[in-house]
């Protein structure tokens, strides 16, 4: 997906978003779980993405399912799910917003159900 407005994250808001995002992963995945579930994220210009990986044991490998996109638009923290087809789409039950630790926080509350499966 390409924004219309591509801003880069600065180096400052960058260290400070993977301190938000280690404390809320040590937090979410409890230390006696993460040799067969982790969480993990991964920054790309504008975008930042959460990821849940879970052992592939023929493989040797950890398969990756991407959760949830965060995109900074004109300062604004816009949230993305994926469809059940692969296709990311806006939320538009969680707007816009500047302050991306709220932002995480609708994503845990997860009203619509969209990123947490329970």
């Amino acid at each position: 997906m390409l924004c219309k407005r591509e801003e880069k994250v600065d180096l400052f808001t960058l260290r400070r978003l993977e301190k938000i995002l280690d404390g809320y992963i040590a937090a979410k995945v409890p230390r006696d779980v993460r040799s067969a579930v982790r969480l993990t994220y991964e920054f790309e210009r504008n975008r930042l993405t959460l990821f849940e990986e879970r052992p592939d044991y023929p493989k040797r490998e950890w398969k990756r399912i991407a959760l949830v996109q965060f995109y900074l638009e004109a300062g604004m923290w816009s949230v993305y799910a994926k469809s059940s087809g692969g296709e990311w789409f806006l939320v538009d039950t969680i707007l816009p917003d500047p302050d991306f630790e709220r932002q995480l926080e609708q994503v845990e509350i997860d009203q619509d159900g969209l990123f947490w499966i329970s």
